[in-house]
């Protein structure tokens, strides 16, 4: 690419008249910008110097009182019809300016309309008819103010080849370099507003360029702004707009780019509304839920798994119930973290002390590692701890297959037990008794709410000195004698809701396996209740961060997996802690140092100010779409040139309508982003749409992702 690539095709609107470091003035005139579809606010245009410098004129050609130097700069001007030049300046146009015969010029426009308007005809006359061809020329000439973005320059590459480069400032300029300025065309600007995204990245489309919402002159062309994928990769990116302005679609674009991307990407999507797990009308059959591969056989194979509350055992692969199975015992951990959550709050005595004895419950593991005693105590303790949170889920709730607790109970106990329970427990074989399901009763909670309720005559019929219901062990069964459904176990009722008898291993550990493998996960929450809802992100957004900490600190920073995850309605996650005891957010905690774990971030929100300022700050990417708020938009105004289009961003509402600026993009580009439907997929995936059996979109064979 050389510079006079960028003007080939292009529309030349004028010349530099006053130039600047940060700004400059440029004349035109009606004809010029007409021809070249108008200029309207945040036009992009090159302006390019005819002469770079001249030598310095001798003594003898000037009078002596304006004499310069006479010093030989070691420098021949170029020829003003050289094709190239050695650079070009950006402009965008911000608003218009007075020439020098500005005032002359206002007098004859005015004596021309007033002509027009008042003339016999009543304003019908012809142009000729109220002015003449040398006047109407003159006024057809006006100043436009334009700033300079930066300057198109050469340089050398690793392999020492020249190549076309831009950088966000200038060097110089020349007081009479003659820049004349040119609109490029579809091509040239195509290029200038994907710049430094090429054919030589991976590029893929994100819109079209648009300066406004109105099309007087349009020639159906289009520019393209085209978009490098990794710039989003381990990046926190900012959708900001208001409802219905197209963040959803925008981040349905940015999510199936990546997924299409030759590197292993997992994607963890929170879908409040299911429309980026199911098709939608707006979407045109069209959803990230829907876009499939091929098997060998040909059939269509879905990229991606969906986790949704309502997930039903007999669906397909495809869909997962989101909730785990709290009694198992592998899920140890998940069912402490739900403990914590509905009780960590709680000023009762005992639930708090529940919560702290909580945290003494062993794993399978860790009974491994304890002596004979300890380890008699430690399963009473385990067992009594599973029995309350089966009492909480539902008594009859507990499967005919689940995996009973054995225990050690000496026979004194054993008979105080089955004196006050209405089963008769024994002991097998082992010596050891049998807690779980047995024709069809719920022995588990049987024994130790026997013992719960009856414990000072159990611990007087034990024959030891000590009793055997201890300290821990009664926080336990406390939460079994008092009454009432919002007391005792009552108190965990919720659990209920979170609890899948189905599922063996803890849904957060699954999805985390799905992500490092680079799978596109979306998690459905547009069912269920929102403080589960709630619950069950801030656990999965905890998991994966701690997770990928974990292998932080335990390998390269190469080898940790790469993990993308989306927040609609982030201003609901960012609150600064999100529990009311001091727990710092886990979305917060994300935001805040997800990337140093290669964990990226895309959020969507109405509201900047809803953003700690410390997220925004590091926030790579920023996609602005129609804000009404003038407290937002001076609050986005603080960042990079976003203040230049306030009056865009309040005042234009079409839908999509955005203002871009990437990482690696060196200006915003006004741009009007593409819908995510089926002739997106096509042109920027391997992947194909299915619909009920069959593929409405085939997956493209030259693309297809290895």
């Amino acid at each position: 690419m050389r510079i006079g690539d960028l003007l080939v095709e292009s529309h030349h609107v004028g010349g530099v008249f006053s130039p600047g470091h940060e700004h400059c003035k440029v004349l035109t005139n009606d004809k010029w910008t007409q021809d070249a579809g108008g200029l309207p606010r945040h036009s992009l245009l090159i302006a390019r110097p005819l002469l770079e410098g001249d030598e310095i004129v001798s003594e003898e050609d000037v009078h002596t009182g304006h004499r310069l130097p006479e010093n030989d700069p070691g420098y021949a001007p170029p020829d003003p019809t050289d094709t190239d030049a050695t650079h070009a300046l950006l402009l965008r146009v911000s608003d218009t300016t007075d020439i020098p015969q500005e005032g002359r010029l206002q007098t004859n426009r005015y004596d021309a309309i007033q002509e027009a308007i008042t003339g016999e005809e009543g304003g019908t006359a012809s142009p000729e008819d109220f002015v003449d061809v040398l006047t109407r020329r003159q006024i057809q000439y006006s100043g436009v103010e334009a700033k300079i973005l930066g300057t198109f320059y050469y340089d050398t590459n690793e392999d020492d080849e020249q190549r076309l480069s831009f950088s966000s400032d200038v060097q110089t300029f020349f007081s009479a370099g003659h820049y004349v300025v040119h609109k490029p065309d579809h091509a040239a600007l195509q290029w200038i507003a994907s710049y430094p995204t090429t054919t030589d990245t991976t590029p893929v489309k994100l819109g079209d360029v648009q300066y406004t919402t109105t099309d007087i002159w349009g020639d159906g062309a289009s520019a393209g702004m085209y978009f490098d994928v990794k710039e989003f990769i381990g990046a926190k990116t900012a959708v900001f707009g208001m409802t219905r302005k197209g963040k959803s679609n925008t981040m349905k674009i940015i999510a199936g780019a990546i997924e299409a991307h030759d590197e292993s990407i997992g994607q963890l999507i929170f879908d409040p509304s299911g429309e980026y797990a199911y098709v939608n009308d707006q979407d045109e059959e069209c959803a990230l839920g829907e876009l499939h591969t091929q098997d060998d056989n040909g059939a269509p194979e879905a990229i991606s798994t969906v986790y949704k509350f309502a997930a039903q055992e007999d669906e397909t692969d495809r869909y997962k119930p989101l909730r785990t199975n709290l009694l198992a015992r592998s899920n140890l951990d998940v069912v402490k973290n739900y403990v914590h959550m509905e009780l960590g709050s709680d000023e009762a005595t005992y639930a708090e002390n529940f919560v702290t004895v909580s945290n003494n419950v062993p794993s399978e593991e860790e009974l491994e590692d304890m002596e004979w005693g300890q380890k008699t105590r430690a399963e009473w303790l385990r067992s009594a701890y599973y029995a309350v949170i089966s009492r909480s889920i539902g008594t009859e709730k507990l499967p005919d297959d689940f995996d009973p607790f054995w225990i050690g109970v000496n026979d004194s106990v054993l008979r105080g037990v089955n004196e006050h329970s209405h089963l008769d427990f024994n002991k097998a074989e082992s010596g050891k008794v049998r807690l779980g399901k047995a024709g069809g009763e719920n022995t588990l909670v049987e024994f130790w709410s026997t013992v719960a309720t009856n414990t000072k005559d159990i611990n007087d019929a034990h024959e030891e000195d000590r009793d055997w219901v201890n300290d821990d062990l009664d926080s336990v069964l406390e939460m079994f004698r008092t009454a009432g459904s919002q007391s005792g176990f009552g108190k965990l009722r919720n659990l209920q809701d979170y609890h899948n008898p189905a599922r063996d291993v803890d849904v957060a550990r699954e999805i985390y396996s799905r992500l490092t493998d680079g799978e596109l996960v979306i998690v459905d929450i547009s069912n269920g209740m929102e403080e589960v809802i709630t619950a069950e992100k801030e656990r999965l957004v905890s998991y994966i961060l701690n997770q990928s900490m974990e292998r932080f600190r335990s390998t390269d920073e190469d080898e940790l997996p790469k993990i993308q995850v989306y927040l609609e309605e982030a201003h609901q996650h960012f609150d600064e802690y999100g529990r009311g005891d001091g727990e710092m957010n886990p979305f917060v905690t994300l935001a805040k140092e997800g990337a140093k774990f290669q964990i990226g971030m895309v959020y969507a929100t109405q509201e900047v100010t809803s953003v700690d300022p410390r997220v925004r700050a590091n926030t790579a990417n920023w996609i602005i779409t129609h804000i009404n708020s003038e407290k937002e938009i001076n609050e986005l105004g603080k960042y990079y040139n976003f203040a230049d289009f306030a009056n865009s961003i309040r005042n234009v509402e079409t839908v999509g309508y955005s203002r871009v600026k990437t990482y690696l993009g060196e200006y915003i580009v006004p741009v009007q982003i593409s819908l995510f439907d089926t002739d997106w997929v096509k042109d920027n995936t391997p992947f194909g749409v299915k619909k009920d059996d069959g593929f409405i979109v085939e997956p493209s064979p030259s693309r297809q992702a290895d």
